[in-house]
């Protein structure tokens, strides 16, 4: 019988690529420790001249609205609105699975058109991508000390990655809907050699490099105390580091597509 976790975590992340090479990536989560309940929403822009922005704020979230096809999110602190319309079927899986808990993947929207309102900043439109991860275990019992995740949105058949690397190495690569059995994952290259498909990876921009889970254990602090004596020391030096790098799709050695890729590395 599964024991009762004390550990819940919702969290909803957002993105928006422009053919211009604008950025915008958002975060809203709602955390259930103990006694305590808290909720964070963030966002990364990057704008047209290159230049990053970021605010994050510990607040009541609003989860988004899902109709059809079709999620809408906006949080006024954030001075934020968006709507997501998907070019793609949703994904879903069970990435861990034990007496201790749990942690579900839902990839609501692999690929989507997107039309988002920031600030005073012009409307961003493009490729966007939605997913929600929901865990009831917190993420260092899962005993692995890199991960990577990434996202190449393009109708019909995106292609999403997430690779788990530790005691025990797992991947989950989806092409489309298909789950890929044999897969070469790196910061360069994902390869799947079975169906003689590679999507490179060049010139990789940083759009993040920071030691985000102490940032943001720093701010749950006040709400939450003593959350940071109960996170390992190793957990809280992490290292994540996210891109957006051009992704060139090749098929039998034949481009078959171009475009934005998301993706990143957080190490333990």
């Amino acid at each position: 019988m599964k024991t009762k976790s004390s550990f819940h975590l919702k969290k909803w992340y957002f993105d928006c690529t422009t053919e211009d090479g604008r950025v915008l990536i958002c975060y809203a989560a709602l955390l259930h420790w103990r006694a305590f309940k808290v909720g964070y929403v963030s966002y990364i822009y990057v704008d047209g001249t290159g230049e990053r922005h970021h605010m994050n704020k510990l607040k009541t979230v609003q989860e988004p609205e899902i109709e059809d096809k079709t999620i809408r999110w906006h949080d006024s602190s954030l001075d934020l609105s968006g709507s997501w319309h998907s070019a793609a079927p949703p994904i879903r899986t069970r990435l861990h699975d034990t007496d201790e808990g749990y942690l579900d993947w839902h990839c609501m929207q692999p690929a989507a058109q997107c039309s988002i309102r920031l600030g005073n900043d012009p409307n961003l439109s493009g490729w966007g991508y939605v997913e929600c991860l929901e865990m009831t275990l917190p993420p260092w019992k899962m005993d692995f000390n890199e991960l990577r995740w990434g996202r190449f949105t393009q109708a019909n058949t995106p292609l999403v990655w997430i690779e788990l690397r530790g005691k025990l190495n797992r991947f989950w690569v989806f092409d489309g809907q298909a789950s890929i059995p044999v897969a070469n994952i790196s910061e360069e290259a994902i390869v799947l050699p079975e169906s003689h498909k590679k999507l490179l990876l060049s010139e990789p921009y940083v759009l993040e490099d920071t030691n985000k889970i102490k940032e943001t254990v720093d701010l749950l602090i006040r709400w939450m105390p003593g959350i940071d004596r109960f996170t390992p020391l190793h957990f809280l030096s992490a290292q994540e580091t996210k891109w957006r790098s051009k992704g060139t799709l090749l098929v039998n050695d034949q481009v078959e597509n171009t475009g934005w890729v998301i993706h990143e590395l957080v190490k333990f």
